[in-house]
């Protein structure tokens, strides 16, 4: 959120509105209401070029004597600039004040880096370099190894529990270890 925009109420005299001329802004900005010694209703309002990029989520305030709020005014992705008005209203209608306010692009920044639109797309790879044909597989089966041996030994241990025990049991879980070494192995070379 880029800086506020400060509004003094209430300081030389009875519903007076005190600010800027004009106001700009790259992005949402916040108004900054601080209030006299005296309580106030204020009524925010944006014109109908602003209302087209920014709202307000509550245009009535009230502030007690010697308070201070701080209004959001959020601004919508678009076209910019966009110039236009805020009225300020105090004492319900009593005195009215406008700020011209301006939604301008922000400004390039020095220490700004240009990103290429090209680095989205990952660049194609050749076939030697994906690991593809029998030499990526054995590639990926060296580099896999540990994964494998643990593989072979879960199918001794499956097969030697199964061979020893007569449950049915056992030689269903066997089975489903060698289902799931078979598919673990096939992923591995893929």
């Amino acid at each position: 959120m880029t800086e506020s925009l400060p509004v003094r109420l209430n300081h030389d005299r009875l519903h007076d509105i005190q600010t800027a001329a004009s106001f700009e802004a790259t992005d949402s900005f916040s108004i900054a209401l601080q209030n006299g010694d005296a309580p106030v209703h204020v009524h925010l309002h944006l014109d109908d070029a602003l209302s087209a990029v920014a709202s307000i989520p509550a245009n009535n305030h009230f502030l007690d004597a010697e308070s201070a709020r701080q209004v959001d005014v959020e601004v919508e992705d678009g076209a910019r600039p966009v110039e236009g008005r805020l009225k300020i209203v105090t004492g319900h209608g009593a005195e009215t004040d406008y700020v011209t306010v301006s939604i301008v692009e922000p400004e390039e920044r020095e220490d700004s880096v240009a990103v290429d639109v090209a680095l989205a797309d990952p660049p194609e790879r050749d076939e030697d370099e994906s690991g593809g044909g029998f030499e990526g597989a054995r590639a990926s089966l060296t580099e896999n190894a540990p994964v494998a041996a643990l593989g072979l030994f879960a199918l001794a241990v499956a097969a030697g529990s199964a061979t020893l025990s007569d449950s049915l049991a056992v030689l269903f879980g066997a089975l489903a270890v060698l289902g799931s070494v078979v598919v673990a192995g096939y992923l591995l070379i893929r």
